[in-house]
């Protein structure tokens, strides 16, 4: 069963932020450890970045679709309350083998046109 959620940063001028801001989104689509073994679809979860691009790539919200969402982004709601970065994630070690970890991967940003595929743990 999938669950989705959407976490974005507590401003309350969020809403605004979004509409005007020039951001960069990058986005993967991923194939969690537990549908490997079960034999389900590989492009069935996805997850996306959403960065400020005017204040350094700053993370002012993320996606995640697939297991354990809640979990996902009740973990990195922290990290942008600090004004993490996209670096920041770049930096950052995941943990293996969980749908977490590819957010400290990211590469492809929406706007570059190009086709995401999962990754697998």
């Amino acid at each position: 069963m999938f669950s989705l959620r959407v976490l974005v940063s507590a401003d309350k001028n969020m809403c605004t932020i979004i509409a005007t801001v020039d951001s960069c989104v990058y986005h993967s689509n991923l194939w969690p450890l537990e549908y490997t073994l079960a034999g389900r679809e590989e492009n069935a979860c996805y997850c996306k970045l959403i960065c400020n691009k005017l204040d350094k790539e700053r993370v002012i919200g993320l996606q995640v679709l697939g297991p354990n969402a809640g979990e996902i982004t009740q973990g990195y709601a922290v990290a942008m309350k600090l004004a993490a970065t996209k670096e920041d994630f770049d930096l950052t070690v995941g943990i293996h083998p969980t749908c977490s970890e590819t957010f400290t991967t990211l590469s492809i940003t929406k706007s570059s046109g190009v086709e995401v595929t999962s990754q697998g743990c």
